[in-house]
């Protein structure tokens, strides 16, 4: 047996000894009683402790009752103050919530108020600015005369007057002393009066004779009528059955006919110089001593006569209108027998024509020198216009106008008075120019000045837009944007002039005779008239020629034939446009 065997069994033994002394001392009682005595022992000590406790609980719980029945009684006091205080906030709560019911309804009242004195000011804003709009729109109408729009002079009632500038030089009118005398050409007289010598110049001693006769012309006009009267021998043609003469000279055709120069007077007086059908009867009827009647129809038919015998000079105007390398062109109202008709004026200062149209447009270009025409064509920004010719020059003229109008009823902008200053100088600019037209230096500024104006509209018209009821300064500016080149052609090109004043002019002498002289009661003698018109002014516009003179060899030359129809079977084939 080793060491640890031997620890272990004698521990072992040990452990068996005193179990053995426990288990005798169970068997005996004695452990038992002694338990018990350590039991009862332990549970005195613990019934003294709670003794203890419970004296010690009993004094803690009266502490407490006593404390807790202080505290019931200020609890009491403070819920009584408590409970008046609630009734207080609740009165004051009361009052608060009916005062913001009250507020709450006076706050809808108030508030209907504002959203309707908002509406109400909304409403009364925007009748202000109509107003206003339309106050601008009718004042800028209002104001529209010859000298800011393109309406003409003759349409304006209280157009003012143009004064005369000329300095008064205190001198009496008519000739002057000092300078020479200017006398009438005399001319052969028809007959001679002599005046018998006054018996005091019998007195030899005071009165020489000194063998010049001195004469004294007084020539008058006398119109009288010269009757030709042309006879010839009549025959009876037995094949046909009718009696047959010798044919009569171009133009004799009724019993009694008026041979050229009784219609040159008349045709001139009435398209000339704008003597009324009515009145140019009366004319001839007095001056003659009742001797001729031309009757209103006659006089009426001398343009169709003229037009239809002048068409050689019709056709040489037109030839002469393609061949210019610049063209002035304009449309002008005509009315005839109570409807707006069109017409056509085309100039190039030697030769003019009229072209009667029915309607504006391209319609009203047709058979008209612009439809072929190749070079630079002048008006007044028709937009139909811009479909035809190599280039385009704007009347200017009609820029001032509008720029006029544009300061007149926008009065917060600058440009418009820019640009005005800046055209006037280029016109003034073109017209002082040699032959050769403006230096390009010159050229370059004005050009440059024109950029610099329409910047500052461009910005002008940002901080300030046009209003919905003017807003012809704005268009003005979006055109001179678009149409740059069309405004400053005349600069560069000296053949072109910055306006189109000479269709205005000619166009002028139609609105005249139209309005003065002229009764138009068919679309048919308004073609006539305007073609009659190109002719005269033609001739009245050359100083080689005596109008009157002139117009009396076209009536003499014989009517066209008109050319016969021919007999055409119909087809289906439709004819090209």
């Amino acid at each position: 047996m080793n060491d640890r065997e031997y620890f272990q069994t004698t521990s072992l033994s040990y452990q068996l000894q005193a179990a053995r002394r426990e288990l005798a001392g169970f068997r005996s009682g004695e452990a038992y009683q002694k338990l018990r005595a350590d039991y009862e022992g332990i549970i005195r000590e613990k019934n003294l402790t709670i003794k203890k406790l419970q004296k010690e609980r009993d004094g803690i719980s009266f502490s407490r009752r006593k404390i807790t029945e202080q505290w019931m009684d200020v609890l009491e006091d403070v819920q009584k103050e408590h409970e008046k205080e609630t009734e207080k906030l609740k009165k004051a709560i009361a009052e608060l919530l009916d005062m913001v019911v009250s507020l709450k309804k006076r706050n809808c009242e108030l508030d209907e108020k504002r959203k309707k004195a908002l509406s109400d000011y909304h409403e009364a804003a925007v009748k202000l600015e109509e107003a206003q709009g339309l106050i601008v729109k009718l004042t800028a109408q209002v104001n529209h005369n010859y000298e800011n729009s393109s309406l003409p002079s003759s349409k304006c009632i209280d157009r003012k007057k143009i004064t005369n500038n000329r300095e008064k030089t205190g001198r009496k009118p008519g000739a002057q002393a000092g300078h020479p005398h200017h006398p009438r050409r005399p001319m052969e007289p028809d007959q001679v009066i002599e005046i018998a010598a006054e018996e005091k110049f019998q007195d030899s001693s005071r009165y020489v004779p000194t063998g010049n006769i001195v004469s004294r012309q007084a020539i008058g006009i006398s119109i009288v009528p010269v009757v030709t009267e042309y006879r010839t021998a009549e025959f009876y043609d037995r094949k046909k059955g009718r009696n047959v003469h010798s044919a009569f000279p171009c133009g004799v055709m009724d019993d009694v006919n008026y041979d050229e120069s009784m219609k040159a007077l008349l045709f001139l007086l009435n398209s000339r110089c704008n003597v009324s059908l009515e009145k140019t009867a009366q004319f001839v009827r007095d001056v003659t001593d009742g001797a001729l009647s031309p009757s209103v129809g006659m006089i009426s038919g001398l343009c169709r006569e003229f037009s239809s015998k002048s068409r050689q000079e019709q056709d040489r105007l037109f030839v002469a209108l393609l061949d210019a390398p610049v063209m002035h062109v304009d449309g002008t109202l005509a009315r005839v027998n109570g409807t707006n008709n069109n017409v056509v004026v085309c100039s190039n200062g030697a030769a003019t024509m009229y072209f009667a149209r029915e309607s504006k447009g391209h319609a009203g270009i047709r058979d008209t020198p612009v439809e072929t025409f190749g070079g630079i064509l002048v008006h007044d920004h028709e937009a139909c216009f811009y479909g035809y010719g190599s280039d385009h020059q704007e009347c200017m003229v009609h820029i001032e106008r509008y720029l006029k109008d544009s300061i007149e009823n926008e009065k917060g902008l600058t440009w418009n008075g820019q640009m005005l200053e800046l055209i006037r100088e280029m016109i003034h600019e073109n017209n002082m120019a040699p032959a050769e037209g403006i230096a390009d230096e010159k050229i370059a500024g004005f050009e440059a000045r024109y950029d610099s104006i329409v910047q500052t509209a461009a910005k002008e018209y940002e901080d300030s837009p046009p209003s919905d009821y003017y807003r012809d300064g704005y268009n003005l500016y979006l055109r001179m944007v678009e149409y740059r080149h069309n405004h400053l052609l005349f600069l560069s090109n000296p053949l072109v002039a910055p306006d189109n004043n000479l269709c205005e002019r000619k166009a002028r002498v139609l609105k005249g005779k139209i309005n003065q002289a002229v009764s138009l009661r068919s679309f048919r003698h308004l073609e006539y008239f305007c073609e009659c018109l190109s002719v005269i002014d033609h001739l009245a516009t050359d100083d080689r020629n005596n109008l009157y003179q002139s117009i009396k060899e076209i009536f003499k030359r014989p009517r066209p034939v008109k050319p016969k129809r021919e007999n055409i079977e119909p087809s289906n084939t439709a004819l090209p446009a």
